[in-house]
């Protein structure tokens, strides 16, 4: 990119609903995020930093989600103010107002484990633990002690009484997908391991209950690789759910799996001999294909990291070819959980080294299969400047971006794309209250305004769903 992140090096990524990149800073000392604004041309390459008012508490290793209102949510932290120090606060930044406001502190019970190995923190923590949003304005988060998860209610700011998963098997480690039906799968790594078995579960939003998949136990068919271990310390690498509906979940190990919904059925997928994703990066392109990183089995945490390219079509992966020497240069220095991608509305992808301020953007090749698109139906001018869209799949066909238990960027909700047909200038704006999470092909309306100072004007108006775009609808706005 034309600009390095200007607080040094960029961590946790999340894609605003304004369009904007909201970047987390040098995680160990800075609880400070900076925004990454596009140019007038819709250029993330030629976009502009600013940088946000700063957090309560510094935190490494946390929940984070974008709120349909436009504000972000945040929880918890491995590592928070110190290396040793587990929280289970939270609180939620208003970009409007640049303001962080502290939420109801996750409830689970005293008795953490300390980074450093000396006893038990006195408060209660979260962190290594996966969350999910869910309809209803309500999060669904994981326990790091035992088999139960919360849901918290953004509007009450309230948590509610504990959910029992099926296995006993905490959420520590764990990476959640979302699937077309709403629901929540999760690998239930730590029995898996333990017992040399196959276990997975679902989270049904609507009874509020988890159901077992689990091939071990009768509850689904076929086979799940192991796809962890006790020497790469139970750790993952991310999930996504592929344009063909397949479930692809990719091991710390140099295994992966493959679940179908439909058929509940698990299998296989291809091994990525001697590379394993251990808190690992991964972003789903337009055109299907999956890039990830991943570093060497042989060592926890080793280096150098590798990128990798995972073609559905084919069920085949193969390293990255054709770098340039400076990115090469950096990935031989680091391992691949330092690594952080994120897919941008113009359909490229944002890759993100937390040791460095130099971000680098991949433009892929491939064409976007017409029935992936977002679809416009109708856009109904409310009057001041208001509008709603209503269409189909404006989630895309999946979060987009993903990484483990670590780090969030779900990117499954509707950004909107406006561009002036007689000067060509871009502009991304606020878009609200999309009317579901889920992702996959189903109806959905979000709302939108136009941005301060936006001329009176024919435009182009784009629908993008996890950098997948919709074709363009022309109107005028007053």
């Amino acid at each position: 990119m034309t600009t390095p992140a200007p607080l040094g090096s960029a961590s946790s990524m999340m894609l605003l609903s304004d369009g904007q990149v909201m970047m987390q800073g040098n995680a160990y000392s800075q609880p400070q995020w900076q925004l990454l604004k596009p140019s007038s041309s819709g250029s993330y390459i030629a976009g502009a930093f600013s940088v946000t008012a700063a957090m309560s508490t510094p935190r490494l290793y946390f929940a984070s989600h974008v709120l349909r209102d436009g504000r972000v949510w945040v929880l918890g932290g491995e590592y928070s103010g110190g290396h040793n120090n587990w929280t289970n606060t939270g609180e939620i930044y208003d970009p409007v107002s640049n303001t962080w406001t502290a939420i109801a502190p996750y409830p689970n019970q005293a008795g953490c484990p300390r980074i450093d190995g000396n006893g038990a923190s006195p408060a209660g923590c979260f962190g290594d633990d996966p969350s999910m949003l869910l309809n209803g304005d309500r999060i669904l988060a994981g326990n790091l002690l035992n088999n139960t998860t919360r849901i918290y209610d953004i509007a009450s700011d309230t948590w509610s009484a504990p959910i029992s998963k099926v296995q006993a098997d905490s959420s520590d480690e764990e990476t959640w997908v979302k699937l077309s039906s709403g629901q929540v799968l999760t690998y239930d790594l730590f029995k898996s391991i333990a017992t040399g078995g196959a276990y997975a579960e679902k989270f049904d939003p609507v009874t509020n209950t988890w159901l077992d998949i689990s091939p071990s136990a009768s509850t689904a068919l076929g086979t799940i690789p192991q796809l962890s271990s006790r020497a790469l310390g139970y750790e993952m690498g991310p999930t996504f759910r592929l344009q063909d509906g397949r479930i692809f979940q990719i091991g710390a190990t140099q295994n992966t799996a493959f679940y179908d919904l439909v058929s509940n059925t698990w299998s296989a997928g291809p091994v990525n001999t001697g590379w394993g994703a251990y808190d690992a990066p991964g972003a789903i392109l337009p055109n299907g294909h999956v890039i990830f990183a991943a570093s060497p089995t042989s060592k926890l945490f080793s280096t150098p990291a590798v990128l990798f390219d995972f073609n559905p079509a084919t069920n085949t992966i193969a390293p990255v070819t054709g770098l340039p020497a400076a990115l090469q240069t950096q990935l031989n220095r680091v391992t691949s959980y330092e690594l952080r991608m994120l897919m941008l509305p113009t359909g490229q992808l944002l890759l993100a080294n937390d040791q460095v301020s130099q971000l680098w953007v991949y433009t892929p090749d491939g064409p976007i299969n017409p029935a992936m698109r977002p679809v416009i139906n109708q856009i109904i001018n409310n009057g001041g400047g208001s509008f709603t869209l209503a269409g189909k799949q404006l989630n895309g066909q999946s979060a987009g971006s993903g990484y483990g238990d670590d780090a969030e960027s779900d990117e499954n909700y509707p950004i909107i794309r406006l561009t002036n047909t007689s000067t060509g200038v871009v502009y991304y704006t606020k878009s609200t209250h999309w009317s579901r999470t889920d992702v996959g092909p189903g109806p959905e309306t979000v709302d939108f305004k136009t941005p301060a100072g936006m001329p009176s004007g024919r435009y182009s108006i784009v629908a993008v769903g996890a950098g997948i775009p919709s074709f363009a609808v022309f109107t005028a706005i007053p």
